[in-house]
């Protein structure tokens, strides 16, 4: 099995048309509140800015369903923009792909060669560790922007909708709840799996069932919608999140052992 995990907490984003987000005119709506504030507001609800520029690294293992498989995942990511993945079916390690100081990387199951990752894997890999390990309020340090593009009412919350713009042009709506501050949804053009088919379609990501890990709030499963046909293509269940953790035992170069399936 041969896939882009693409750090399915972080879902990385493909550039998209405001017509095409489904998100209403920010002029037909009394913001209230700016971009800034809304984010300010999720930061503190989600542990604050402290606790998250704390995160040194992150390890998240994961049930990843879809319509014709199951997989296990085990990801690594740290702040330093390093990541790696291992993919396991049925107890085999089916495919890892990763970033680590020779650059980006995938390799076909245990025991075949190693290949440079596309540009555009690349490129989600790296926004996952964007997503991953900082914050909304470090957006704008790290060359990225975030506007508010109005609010929009689904299943009776008004959320604030962030339009959030990364350095290299991919977007993403990101839908905030001014009840509790979570970020609940947000919407992308995006190839699920780009090695493999690298159409981008609209999705919808609806983030469920909210722990703290490290000092920090993160939903723990997610379910990802095609916004064309209404079909859900993607459910995620975290099995574990572990942070700052010793760099040592991370192993996250190409050529170091991949961890034992999760359990």
């Amino acid at each position: 099995m041969r896939q882009s995990f693409r750090a399915v907490f972080a879902a990385p984003l493909i550039a998209m048309s405001l017509a095409v987000s489904g998100c209403s005119s920010p002029a037909e709506y009394d913001a209230g509140l700016t971009a800034e504030e809304v984010i300010a507001r999720h930061v503190e609800a989600i542990g604050g800015a402290e606790a998250i520029e704390a995160l040194r690294n992150i390890r998240v293992q994961p049930e990843v369903i879809e319509p014709d498989f199951m997989v296990l995942g085990d990801y690594r990511a740290t702040r330093d923009g390093r990541m790696r993945v291992d993919i396991y079916a049925g107890g085999a390690r089916v495919f890892s792909e990763g970033i680590d100081g020779d650059g980006g990387w995938q390799q076909a199951g245990a025991g075949a060669e190693f290949a440079e990752t596309t540009p555009l894997a690349r490129a989600a890999l790296e926004r996952g560790i964007e997503f991953n390990l900082f914050g909304l309020h470090d957006l704008a340090a790290r060359g990225h922007r975030a506007s508010l593009f109005g609010r929009e009412e689904i299943e009776g919350v008004n959320y604030y909708v962030l339009h959030i713009t990364m350095e290299d042009g991919f977007e993403r709506f990101a839908f905030v709840n001014p009840e509790n501050w979570m970020v609940e949804r947000y919407r992308e053009t995006s190839a699920l799996h780009p090695d493999i088919d690298d159409e981008a379609r609209p999705e919808e990501t609806i983030h469920s069932s909210f722990a703290e890990h490290c000092g920090v709030l993160r939903a723990t499963e997610t379910r990802k919608i095609d916004r064309e046909t209404g079909n859900e293509i993607q459910r995620t269940r975290a099995l574990s999140i572990d942070c700052n953790i010793d760099p040592d035992v991370l192993n996250i170069g190409r050529n170091e052992p991949a961890p034992p399936a999760p359990g």
